[in-house]
Parts: C-alpha cells; sequence; structure tokens
C-alpha cells in the first residue's frame, strides 16, 4: 500500500516566487562514513541502521526473527552451527552435538557418553570454545582445536574420523580449522604447528600422514613464505583451483593435485598477497565467483587479485572502514576475535553479513555487532549498512536458503518460512509468484517477521544534506511525499541549515554569518532538534495523528500544523527516517517540493 504525506501549505508571500520539487529514488550507495555529509549525493545514507538494501532497489526495514528451536536440554551454549543433510548441526561449548530437524526438534548426536560406547571406549569432547565444518565426500567433517575430528554421515552417525585400513585416528591432526578443496580435505589451526597445513590423501578424509599406504597425505609447514613474525594461520578457504590460506595480513593462494613420477602430491605455493589478511575462519565467505573475508582494517575480496595475479586483494568496505576498525581495535585477545566473529551469506538478497563483538562494551563479548554488504551486479548496487539487537554467535544456511542465527542455547529463524509472498513492482504491473517463495530475483520476497521474536526493530535512515541541485538558491519547503509500501509508522525529522529568517512573511532578514562553519564550511553538528520537523505516518492510507494525539483517516493526507518551521529559508536540507517496526515498510521514492527563493544577496 502506498502512503503519503503532505505538509500544510502557506500563505502567499510578496514576491512571486517559482515552486519547483526534487525526487530522490536511487539508494544504491548505501551507508557512508567517510565523506563530508555537506558533498555527497542523496544516494549515500549517513547512517543505515536496520534498513536493508533490496535488490529492487528500495530500501526497507529488514527482516525479523523468530524462535525456532531451544537446545537448552542438552547444550550449555552454542557455539557455532551448520546446516547439513536436512539438519542444523549445533556445537554446544560443554563439547555436545545435537541436529535440529525442520520442525525444531532437538536430538543428542555426540558427547562423552556416546563417546564412550565407541570401540575402545575414548573420551569425547568436554569443552570447546571453537568448531569449524566442512562436507566433503558426503559427510560432515567437524573441528575444534582441542579434539580429534568427528565425521558425522547423512544419517546423522557421529564418531571419530579415523584411517578407514584400521580404524586408528593416531595419526589424524587436531586442528581448529577444515575446509575441503578439489578431492581433499585440508586442515589448519594445529596448536602444535600454527604455520603448517595438514592436506589428506586423495579422496579420503580420514588418512593423513603416516597413515597406512598408500598415501600421498602431505604436511606443509608455511612459515617461510609469510613475513616473520606473521606466520599464524587463521584460516583457510577454498576458490576453483586455489586453496586460500589465510593469515594476520597475508593471503597465501596455492593448488592441489599435482604429483611426481614417484605418486607423491606436491602442493605449490608461491605468490602471496600481503596487506589483507583474516580475523578469522568464520568471516571467509565463498560467494559465486569470489571470496570475501574481513580482516584487521575492513572486508575485502580475492577474486580479481587470482584471476589477474595482482598483489593485493580489492578492499570494498572503505566506505565504512572506521566504524569496522572501532570494533576490530577494542577486541583484546585473539581468541575474542575468532570465537565472536563470523559471517553468513544470503543469496537470496546477495547480502554478505559480517557480525563482529560491539566496541561499545569490549568487557562483553556477548554484544555483536552487524554489518552488511548488499551487491546486485544487474542494478549496479554495492552498499553497507549496519544491523543492531542481534546478539548472534553463529549462523548458517539452510538448502532452501532459509538463514538461521544462533544465541545463547536458542536458534532463531530469519524472515519466515511460510508459502506466502508480498506483493511487488515490477514495472507498472503487481505480480504474484505463489510457487516459488524464496525467489526475489524478480522482485519477490517472502511475508517476514518484522520484529524480533516480538521485540521491535528500531531503525535508523538519515540521508545527507542536499541542495536539490540549487546550491546557491534559497528554498522554502511547501510538501514532501513518500512513496511507500508498508503499514508501519515512522518518523521523518528535517533538518535545514537555517541561514536566512522571514519574521513576518513580508521582509527578508539576512543572516550573514553561516551558523555552522568548519574547514569546509560547514559543521558536521547540524542535527538541532529547534531545527527538525518530526511527524508520524498511520498504520494505514492517510492515517495519522496530529500535534494533540488526533487521529486522521478516511484516506486524507496526514497534516500537522506545527510540522514545518515557516518562518525559515534555507539552502541545504536533510532527512532522517525513524521508528521501531512491528510491520512491514519499504522507500521507493521521496519528493520535496520547494518554493525557489533569489541567490543570496550581499
Amino acid at each position: 500500500m502506498t502512503s503519503t504525506f503532505l505538509f500544510p501549505t502557506q500563505r502567499k508571500v510578496q514576491r512571486s516566487n517559482l515552486m519547483l520539487d526534487a525526487t530522490i529514488r536511487d539508494f544504491s550507495g548505501g551507508w557512508n562514513v567517510i565523506d563530508n555529509d555537506l558533498n555527497l549525493s542523496t544516494k549515500f545514507s549517513v547512517e543505515l541502521q536496520n534498513v536493508a538494501r533490496g535488490n529492487d532497489g528500495a530500501n526497507s526495514v529488514r527482516q525479523g526473527t523468530k524462535l525456532f528451536a531451544d537446545t537448552s536440554e542438552i547444550l550449555d551454549t552454542i557455539i557455532n552451527c551448520f546446516y547439513f543433510s536436512g539438519n542444523i548441526i549445533a556445537v554446544g561449548k560443554n563439547g555436545k552435538l545435537v541436529k535440529i530437524d525442520s520442525a525444531g526438534e532437538v536430538y543428542e548426536i555426540w558427547s562423552d557418553d556416546w563417546a564412550k560406547n565407541l570401540p575402545g571406549n575414548p573420551a569425547g569432547w568436554t569443552t570447546t570454545t571453537f568448531a569449524s565444518f566442512a562436507i566433503f565426500n558426503g559427510s560432515l567433517i567437524v573441528c575444534n582445536g582441542i579434539n580429534k575430528p568427528l565425521i558425522i554421515d547423512p544419517s546423522s552417525n557421529c564418531q571419530y574420523l579415523t584411517d578407514p585400513a584400521n580404524g586408528s585416528n593416531a595419526n589424524t591432526p587436531i586442528c581448529k580449522y577444515v575446509t575441503a578443496h578439489a578431492r581433499f580435505l585440508i586442515m589448519a589451526g594445529d596448536p602444535t604447528a600454527p604455520s603448517t597445513i595438514h592436506i589428506s590423501s586423495t579422496d579420503t578424509s580420514g588418512v593423513f600422514v603416516n597413515d597406512d599406504d598408500p598415501n600421498d597425505a602431505v604436511s606443509i609447514n608455511l612459515g617461510s613464505r609469510v613475513p616473520v613474525g606473521e606466520d599464524i594461520i587463521k584460516g583457510i578457504g577454498s576458490f576453483r583451483t586455489n586453496l586460500l590460506v589465510f593469515f594476520d595480513e597475508v593471503v597465501l593462494p596455492g593448488t592441489l593435485g599435482t604429483f611426481d613420477d614417484s605418486g607423491n602430491h606436491l602442493p605449490s605455493f608461491i605468490d602471496s598477497m600481503e596487506g589483507h589478511g583474516s580475523l578469522s575462519h568464520r568471516v571467509i565467505q565463498t560467494i559465486g565467483e569470489d571470496v570475501l573475508f574481513a580482516d584487521l582494517n575492513g572486508v575485502s575480496s580475492v577474486s580479481r587479485a587470482l584471476f589477474t595475479g595482482a598483489t593485493r586483494p580489492d578492499r570494498f568496505s572503505q566506505l565504512i572502514d572506521p566504524e569496522i576498525q572501532k570494533d576490530v581495535n577494542r577486541l583484546t585477545t585473539v581468541a575474542a576475535l575468532e570465537d565472536r566473529t563470523f559471517s553468513v551469506y544470503d543469496s537470496q538478497a546477495n547480502d554478505y553479513m559480517f557480525f563482529i563483538p560491539n566496541h561499545d562494551d569490549e568487557a562483553d563479548t556477548t554484544q555483536t555487532r552487524g554489518f552488511v554488504f548488499k551487491k546486485n551486479v544487474s542494478l549496479n548496487i554495492e552498499a553497507w549498512s549496519e544491523v543492531t539487537n542481534w546478539n548472534w554467535a553463529s549462523g548458517c544456511v539452510s538448502s532452501l536458503k532459509r538463514i538461521f542465527f544462533t544465541r545463547g542455547t536458542e536458534v532463531f529463524l530469519y524472515g519466515n518460512d511460510s508459502d506466502e509472498v508480498t506483493k511487488d513492482y515490477v514495472g507498472s504491473e503487481e505480480m504474484w509468484d505463489d510457487d516459488f517463495p524464496w525467489s526475489d530475483n524478480t522482485g519477490w520476497t517472502p511475508v517476514a517477521n518484522y520484529a524480533d521474536s516480538g521485540v521491535p526493530i528500531p531503525f535508523i535512515w538519515e540521508l545527507p544534506w542536499s541542495d536539490a541541485g540549487q546550491r546557491f538558491l534559497t528554498k522554502q519547503s511547501r510538501y514532501i511525499n513518500f512513496d511507500t509500501f508498508g503499514d508501519q509508522q515512522f518518523s521523518c525529522a528535517m533538518f535545514i541549515d537555517n541561514i536566512y529568517n522571514d519574521d513576518n512573511f513580508l521582509g527578508e532578514t539576512w543572516d550573514d554569518e553561516f551558523l555552522f562553519d568548519d574547514d569546509l564550511g560547514w559543521e558536521k553538528e547540524q542535527l538541532d532538534p529547534n531545527l527538525s520537523l518530526t511527524f508520524s505516518g498511520g498504520d494505514s492510507p492517510g492515517y495519522g495523528n496530529d500535534e494533540y494525539g488526533n487521529l486522521y483517516g478516511g484516506g486524507r493526507p496526514t497534516r500537522l500544523e506545527k510540522l514545518y518551521s515557516w518562518t525559515s529559508r534555507y539552502k541545504l536540507s536533510k532527512l532522517r527516517f525513524s521508528g521501531d517496526a512491528t510491520k512491514s515498510l519499504k522507500f521507493v521514492s521521496i519528493t520535496l517540493g520547494y518554493l525557489q527563493g533569489s541567490a543570496r544577496r550581499s
């Protein structure tokens, strides 16, 4: 549904002014904290909190979450999760593992007691703070850097990863990180050999160096290939023919699958990419034709460097790097980085979601801050936004592209898994697709939960200062029009530079001094409540409240008599939208109507 809000008209002034309007419908720039917002295009946002960039080009309040499962009867705290064979596999801090089926039912699949039932009566996992996963040959491999790795088959049977020839795991390394690449299972993060990667025998997950012959497994110390003091592996990933080994400030690509005449495996690591590394194994995401990762400075990708031979990955978080670095710089331990930093890729929305402990409370690593990167090539969108009120510890994506997050012992579903869809515009036509609700490639999105388990979603969207293309002319606002969809109330505050004052509408009193003066001529400290103009949209078209709380309805536009300080003229203005969402809200365009005045008088 469309909502339209109008400012009241002003009695005619003595001089004749030209009536103009300016429409903003390009929001593709996203969040920008680098550039002075006096010089930014309105396609950028000064703040973009809990507002999602859509594949249709609109700005919407992000989707919410709802409780999906509670593992508290088995797990004390979920430290990581992974989707495998129709179930969510969750690892608890107490060393236990559970599977969570599509109905949210929880089943224990691994504990110390389970391990004791295995041949040899081995000890299980007792406690752990980290877990990583990889699918290899149809099974799921789980590593934690403390105990021997586990293997889970498609029926959720869990046991230690062993050499199939003799059932022994004596030579299986204890590592934090695991990935599958080509025909090999690769592990790293060995606490006794932090620079070494362990590569399995071809096509065999449980055969490593010194296991039974024939054996082409190999272990390689990569410490000599990186600068001194930066030789601790922080994560591993796979992209096309390249195995990627990440250090703090180095990415080392390698190729596997080359053998000598005796059948010995000869992996090759030659050229390193320096100046960029990884915070954690858990922030590395293979996304289509690229690999994204977060390091000490921001978020980068490796595809162009791998294709062209460049010595540095591409940084694409420059517009928000200062915000990311706030969180990175306040983290005091490597463990905190690895245990609480992670990423999830939403392929439906084309969003890379990166989560890190919040810098606002460095002592409490349960408080998490999220950064979302939207990349839509067809619409030329590369934009960042911020997510708050989500203190997630881990996340995973199902085969149906549903996203799950964990906090404490609970698992939450992002959005909604119903078969309903919302209306959206493709050109000027409304189209429905009831058969494929999870595709928004044509503009369709599932009905979302617009609250986080009943808690409203606080959202802020602040645009930069704008001169409506007329920097040197005064303006006097007449109306504002919003092209929106949804039933959610919101507030709009308008800020003006207030250079000029017209006290009586008859004569003009000019202020020759800029109120806000810095090196650029304007001061960043602009959001003076005395200059703000605020109103709220209603729960349906044409509804709203005036300053006395009276409700307007019947389809008539919302009119607030004190909405605008009509005694003020301005050259620059900016808009700020906010609210606490429990329903959907999408902004398609914003139009400001104003009277054009004269150029500034001397």
